[in-house]
């Protein structure tokens, strides 16, 4: 048993390579969860070759530092991918609440509100911890749960409002969910000493590579390759070149105030074919963000600003900034 965690640790450190060496725009959760994944591992392997309670319990601590953190890095993920709007202090919430049940399920040998006993043995050259269960050891059950659930609502939300790239990156989220689910259930069902979220990691890590290839090649698709689409310029995509001359009378609008986007938006009845992420980034051209700073605060890539801005222009019928900034000027109410 030890030999096969020491296969998942490799393999999760070659998932981590290929990680760094696919995403180069660094996305804060997806760099999270490869990393976590490989700590989780490691924890897995260590508890395996431990051979006193003390190294053991300190294995399983680093098992759990994985275990407890990557639901919620999914779920951010997931959000993220799924261009769905949330509060900005969601995540802070979530890292308190995470650090609290991290601390929980590792108090045991040290407090007996998750473990009430924890003693150690060694079966076919592999360590295990002999548990009894505490009164708080149910409470992490509810706390993945929770977190399946969420994320479960955000994708049928998805599917529903059709936010997500494609009918692909929604069946890859689904099916990367589905697994996890059905691996753990397995593990709870079995009651097995063998950890099935080792598989369950190398899987989630397997598929979302997969995914954000996808996604990759959706946004380095050129605006112009599909037979008859029209390409929209951006005053940011042609920065510093010559042809940001012709587009330049845009830098002399004043941002409009959020009445008179509000206005624009209740009077200009082509934004109702928007889609709610489209809408969000008219919003933040029409306050004179850089393409940069708007897709800093969506959790996106600059590219995928670009394909929005591309489309929001195709829908309102206007060639550019400039023709954008006069036609809105037109809705606002005197």
């Amino acid at each position: 048993m030890s030999l096969f965690y020491g296969i998942a640790f490799a393999v999760s450190l070659l998932m981590l390579a290929i990680y760094f060496r696919t995403d180069r725009q660094r996305e804060l959760w997806l760099m999270l969860l490869f990393i976590f994944v490989t700590i989780s591992n490691a924890g897995y392997l260590a508890l395996s070759l431990s051979r006193s309670l003390t190294a053991a319990l300190l294995a399983n601590t680093v098992a759990y530092l994985g275990n407890v953190f990557l639901p919620f890095f999914l779920l951010m993920m997931v959000l993220q991918l799924s261009y769905v709007r949330y509060p900005r202090y969601l995540s802070v919430v979530l890292i308190v609440l995470n650090t609290v049940m991290f601390l929980i399920a590792t108090s045991g040998g040290y407090c007996p509100v998750y473990y009430k006993e924890v003693t150690f043995e060694i079966v076919e050259g592999a360590a295990h911890l002999v548990k009894v269960y505490g009164p708080l050891h149910g409470l992490y059950k509810v706390f993945v749960l929770a977190y399946f659930g969420a994320i479960i609502g955000i994708i049928c939300y998805t599917a529903v409002k059709r936010t997500a790239v494609s009918t692909k990156h929604t069946a890859f989220l689904a099916l990367v969910l589905l697994g996890n689910i059905a691996l753990w259930l397995v593990e709870n069902i079995t009651g097995s000493k063998f950890e099935f979220l080792a598989i369950s990691y190398l899987m989630t890590e397997g598929l979302i590579l997969l995914l954000y290839g996808i996604l990759q090649d959706y946004e380095n698709a050129h605006p112009a390759s599909n037979p008859g689409e029209l390409v929209y310029a951006d005053a940011d995509m042609v920065e510093g070149t010559a042809q940001n001359a012709l587009l330049t009378p845009a830098d002399n609008q004043q941002p409009f105030s959020d009445g008179q986007i509000a206005d624009i938006f209740a009077h200009w009845t082509q934004t109702q074919d928007l889609t709610q992420r489209e809408a969000e980034v008219l919003k933040f051209i029409l306050e004179k963000r850089k393409r940069k700073d708007i897709a800093q605060v969506l959790f996106v890539t600059e590219s995928t600003i670009k394909k929005h801005t591309a489309n929001i222009y195709k829908k309102l019928e206007v060639a550019n900034r400039t023709e954008l900034f006069e036609k809105a000027a037109a809705y606002i109410s005197k």
